[in-house]
């Protein structure tokens, strides 16, 4: 295995999930959107999109392009009172402040942050902000109102409609709204080529031109999902012995059904051809209804479906679960979602490119 590496001159396997900035491609509309927010100093951009749509590397790309003040966060504080020790991490309190007894609270936050920052516009880029609440929330709009500041939060889109609904002061004050759908065709083959030559590997050797259409088609553009199918298809390849990844493997590719082995990333057991919009539009309101859950939240179990649902149908929660059970099934078969094995139970997400006419819609 390791010699058909070094035939492919790679240094390790480029398709690995991690985070790295200088890998960052496409979004080119985007990524101006958000360098104009910064440099018209405007005061909050909101950014969206699924698992697996890039957001964390957007904002880590941000980060490494700018010389100015600035401030990642990959988790949001769990309650106002944590930024108090994330900003004086980072700019420090005086020994005359200190001598005085002087206490940096919520309240005289502002005061502290623009002092310290003498006339400097600070970056501040919050990542997973769906995971914190309405207090957290408001607080950055109450930070972002007194600190000199662009503020940039980035989520998942239920983040979005979570502050359409509870937080109007803050959705008022987003100036620069944007959405991480998927990649284009092009920029999906500079992905992997970006991380082929990153490892020493040459433009897109060892995959062909007619497997990257249907890598596209597959993954429906999106980074995350573009990388692990590169990375399986990768270790196909070499378990075989072959030189070249081409149409043929990937239409004999298959996942290995579940074991004891546990993994991190999902197994996906079934892989058709993707659906399209007015397919989609033509499903009952239940495979809908159950679609838009999914959209919303990865990985539910049927009986966690089954909360979002409107069960008073059904005889009992059990004929309800049966049911639920009966249409991801059809789903998945029809390419509308994916199945993963966790333990004794099996979750479902939507599949890719689903998941990309969903963020579109």
């Amino acid at each position: 295995m390791a010699e058909t590496i070094e035939k492919w001159g790679w240094s390790e396997n480029p398709f690995v999930l991690k985070i790295d900035p200088k890998l960052f491609t496409g979004y080119d509309e985007q990524v101006n959107a958000a360098l104009k927010h910064i440099e018209n100093k405007h005061k909050i951009a909101l950014i969206t999109g699924a698992t697996g749509a890039g957001k964390t590397t957007f904002l880590k790309w941000l980060e490494m392009n700018y010389d100015s003040s600035k401030l990642y966060l990959s988790k949001p504080p769990g309650n106002p009172e944590e930024f108090i020790p994330i900003f004086t991490d980072i700019f420090g309190v005086s020994l005359l402040d200190r001598i005085r007894g002087k206490k940096i609270t919520l309240y005289n936050l502002p005061e502290y942050v623009n002092k310290k920052l003498k006339n400097h516009h600070l970056i501040f880029l919050l990542d997973e902000a769906h995971e914190t609440n309405r207090e957290v929330l408001e607080w950055l709009r109450v930070l972002s109102d007194q600190i000199d500041v662009s503020l940039i939060i980035a989520g998942m889109p239920v983040l979005e409609q979570k502050i359409k609904s509870e937080l109007e002061t803050l959705d008022q004050r987003i100036t620069t709204r944007i959405a991480l759908a998927a990649l284009s065709k092009s920029d999906t083959r500079d992905l992997i080529k970006k991380r082929i030559e990153s490892v020493g590997g040459a433009d897109l050797e060892p995959f062909t031109d007619s497997v990257l259409e249907k890598i596209y088609e597959r993954t429906g553009g999106f980074p995350r999902e573009v990388l692990k199918l590169c990375d399986k298809l990768s270790n196909s390849a070499l378990e075989k012995g072959l030189n070249r990844i081409d149409v043929k493997e990937l239409e004999e590719f298959r996942e290995i059904e579940p074991s004891d082995v546990r993994v991190d990333e999902p197994v996906v057991t079934f892989m058709p051809r993707p659906p399209t919009e007015e397919q989609l539009r033509q499903l009952s309101s239940k495979q809908k209804q159950i679609l838009e859950i999914l959209s919303k939240k990865d990985w539910l179990t049927p009986t966690a479906l089954i909360d979002g649902l409107d069960v008073k149908s059904y005889k009992s929660k059990g004929h309800a679960i049966r049911s639920v059970n009966n249409i991801l099934t059809r789903l998945m078969r029809e390419g509308y979602v994916q199945r993963e094995s966790r333990g004794k139970a099996f979750m479902y997400a939507l599949t890719p490119k689903v998941r990309t006419l969903f963020v579109q819609a």
